[in-house]
């Protein structure tokens, strides 16, 4: 395509947004409020993702030893663990270091932990274990019952089901929610962009009339879907940045104890859903373009 036709169809374009600019705005209104809605699911879905999965790494096995078992038999266990399927790594914990433990927790001045130090430690040999994913957790301590000496296992399989299953949830509903979203975009600027065309036909007419192409009337119009999809995108993503960042900080200071949550970055929000936004913006604007026009060009 030549670089004079590339500037003629971009010129009608915005003639033809110009001259009928309460339909353009309608559009671009239109356009805005679906992808308002669109950034709001995809930032509630992701974070709830991302604070799902923080809860889910947390979520281990502990493996208790029986017994005093010696340097090599401790090996041999950990030799075992480490084989197994699906398991990313595993930190050994002797007494001493599970007691150092508990008087982090409860303080290290408390009565209760008198005299408890050295040979008198009730507390046995274990280790910790990380999966690399948590559906699989069944299916190690399957594995770990088999390993001579590992007397209690310790688990939140009941917890890890919880949060995988609402997991799965929130993200069906995400991809649910999106698709209907979509075909109700689709519709609004179908029939907005209709419209325009409408209003339009009888020079689409007459262009006809003359020997013109129907990929050369098409292209001025695509161009204007184009452009109320890429400004009904941009500017709800030039706000959603400073109003998320906003939102985080002043739900951090009103709910203090959800601190220890970590919502994911601004930046690896909108890394992904920016050009998301901006490519369906615009693929809703072509939609709703090609549609609108095409019973027009039979004549």
């Amino acid at each position: 395509m030549k670089p004079r036709t590339i500037r003629y169809f971009l010129e009608e374009g915005v003639t033809g947004l110009k001259k009928n600019l309460l339909m353009t705005m309608a559009s671009i209104m239109a356009v805005m409020a679906c992808i308002t809605i669109l950034s709001f699911s995809y930032i509630v879905t992701s974070n709830l993702e991302h604070v799902l999965q923080q809860m889910e790494d947390s979520i281990g096995i502990s493996v208790f030893i029986d017994g005093e078992p010696d340097s090599a038999e401790i090996s041999r266990i950990r030799g075992e663990l480490e084989a197994l399927d699906y398991v990313t790594f595993v930190e050994y914990i002797s007494p001493a270091q599970a007691l150092d433990a508990l008087k982090a927790d409860w303080g290290a001045d408390e009565d209760i932990f008198t005299g408890l130090d050295n040979d008198n430690n009730p507390l046995s040999h274990s280790f910790q274990l990380s999966l690399s994913d948590m559906d699989y957790q069944t299916l190690v301590l399957t594995e770990v019952s088999k390993i001579d000496g590992i007397g209690t296992v310790r688990h939140g399989q009941a917890e890890t089901e919880l949060i995988t299953k609402l997991s799965d949830v929130l993200r069906n509903v995400g991809i649910v929610v999106m698709a209907l979203l979509s075909i109700i975009s689709v519709t609004i600027i179908t029939n907005t962009i209709r419209i325009s065309v409408a209003n339009r036909r009888v020079e689409i007419n007459i262009m006809k009339y003359v020997g013109a192409t129907d990929t050369f009337i098409r292209w001025p119009f695509i161009v204007e879907g184009m452009i109320i999809g890429l400004v009904g995108a941009a500017v709800p993503l030039a706000l959603s940045v400073p109003l998320y960042s906003a939102a985080i900080q002043n739900l951090y200071a009103a709910i203090p104890v959800i601190e220890m949550v970590q919502f994911r970055l601004s930046g690896d929000i909108f890394v992904t859903l920016a050009p998301m936004a901006l490519a369906f913006g615009i693929v809703l604007g072509i939609i709703g373009s090609t549609t609108s026009i095409r019973k027009h060009l039979r004549v």
